[in-house]
């Protein structure tokens, strides 16, 4: 039978790995701020299929980027959830007497 400390410790593990997570998501969107992404953005720098190739590179990794965030902010939330049901399973183990 699980001992009392060690769920706890083990909640707050996941509390702690799903803090890293959200943190690291949110910072992902500024990998890209000031990044052209827009035809007009990028005219002075590329020019013709050069171009095409540099904004079709720059919307998948932007596109690929979201959805790594989504994933981690996905991954925190489980974790979490577990983090609150090992307190709770916590809870119920009885005292040591």
């Amino acid at each position: 039978m699980p001992v009392r400390h060690q769920l706890l410790r083990e909640a707050a593990e996941k509390e702690a790995l799903a803090s890293t997570f959200i943190r690291y998501a949110r910072t992902l969107a500024d990998a890209f701020n000031g990044i052209p992404s827009k035809p007009s953005d990028s005219e002075p720098l590329w020019k013709g299929p050069a171009s095409e190739r540099y904004l079709a590179n720059a919307v998948r990794l932007r596109r690929e980027m979201s959805e790594l965030e989504n994933s981690c902010l996905s991954t925190a939330e489980n974790l979490r959830r577990r983090a609150r049901q090992l307190r709770e399973e916590a809870a119920q183990v009885p005292d040591p007497t």
